[in-house]
């Protein structure tokens, strides 16, 4: 005989099974659904497309942006390209500058005793100043050409990247607007409800998901059980359950979750109590089924027992009409357990006895 706290019930979604989900646009943006690939009760995977926004205007965008930002990259490999070539015929004119200085320097140089010894005419020594004068100032020519070609490419190069970064930026926002405009699944379940239909505009606001998703390895098993059995539960016990859905099977999970607040249905006080379903059983769960559960809290063997009806009440305990040689008696009995047909008799009958039920 069991002795168990018997209890209806009904298959919820676990509070962290059902995910709300719509498209994370920008604040404030609302856009139109060109797109809604799902209805409810359709099974779906992770990364499964669900909905699609309208984004031309995005689309158009981003060809626009791509296409500035590919012109400013052409005329930065140009100038990236240019710039070694240009800095070094530069560099070869303020060497060939400076050889010619360095020479004049020279000339000079060997010039100056013989000058001042009036050995060398004046005609010459003026030809040797004017020479070293004038490669001085192409030599400091070469120099000011050379800075500005390097100072140009900076500037250029510079100015082209400070555009290009930009562009590239943009670029990056529309490319993730567009991403946006795809909702896809972020689990495998099962759409549970669908929020918003193909046509309507949709925002980023929390209260306005386009679907609701369910996670099926998240459905348990809500017991009401009555308060006169509330003591008798505890966190941990095992459950069993039949599904009016499934009436030829037994399902089994464990309590995980006993709610304190109480419910009252029908005049009676209810506590809730989760069971959280046996892994390689929840496939057959859906939301909504209603069940008839039991928690068995012990169980003996060899019991002998009546139906409840065999046995009654007075004023000094229980007895029964027990038949001897076919004369009714009056014994009285000490009962034990009882469930909803039978009662445990302990004391005051036999294996083999007869007697009466009630009329």
């Amino acid at each position: 005989m069991e002795q168990t706290v018997r209890a209806r019930g009904i298959v919820k979604p676990a509070p962290n099974a059902l995910l709300r989900v719509g498209f994370p646009m920008p604040k404030d943006v609302s856009r139109r659904i060109g797109f809604l690939s799902v209805v409810e009760g359709d099974v779906v995977k992770a990364s499964d497309v669900l909905a699609e926004l309208d984004h031309e205007d995005l689309q158009a965008s981003l060809r626009q942006l791509t296409a500035e930002a590919q012109f400013v990259e052409r005329q930065l490999d140009a100038l990236r390209a240019l710039e070694p070539s240009d800095v070094r015929a530069g560099e070869a004119a303020l060497a060939e500058a400076k050889a010619q200085m360095d020479f004049a320097q020279r000339n000079m140089d060997r010039l100056d005793p013989l000058f001042k010894q009036s050995i060398a005419p004046q005609q010459t020594w003026d030809a040797a100043v004017n020479d070293l004068a004038v490669a001085k100032a192409r030599h400091a020519r070469a120099e000011i050409t050379l800075e500005n070609v390097r100072a140009r490419y900076r500037t250029d190069i510079a100015t082209a990247e400070a555009k290009l970064a930009p562009a590239r930026a943009s670029i990056g926002s529309i490319e993730v607007q567009i991403r946006w405009s795809v909702l896809r699944s972020p689990i495998d379940g099962q759409v549970f409800a669908v929020h918003q239909r193909q046509g309507e505009l949709t925002s980023n606001q929390p209260q306005s998901p386009v679907v609701t998703l369910l996670d099926p390895d998240g459905l348990q098993l809500h017991m009401y059980v009555d308060e006169a059995d509330f003591s008798r539960i505890q966190i941990g016990q095992r459950a069993g359950f039949r599904l009016d859905a499934h009436p030829d099977k037994t399902l089994a999970g464990k309590i995980v979750r006993i709610l304190p607040q109480p419910m009252l249905q029908e005049n009676v006080v209810y506590y809730l109590a989760v069971v959280d379903v046996d892994a390689d059983q929840k496939s057959l769960l859906r939301s909504e089924m209603t069940a008839l559960a039991y928690v068995q809290l012990d169980a003996r063997e060899g019991v002998l027992r009546l139906p409840l009806s065999a046995v009654k009440s007075r004023s000094d305990g229980w007895y029964v009409l027990r038949i001897n040689a076919g004369v009714t008696i009056e014994t009285p009995v000490q009962i034990g357990w009882r469930d909803e047909t039978s009662v445990e008799i302990r004391e005051g009958l036999k294996e083999g006895d007869t007697v009466l039920r009630a009329p």
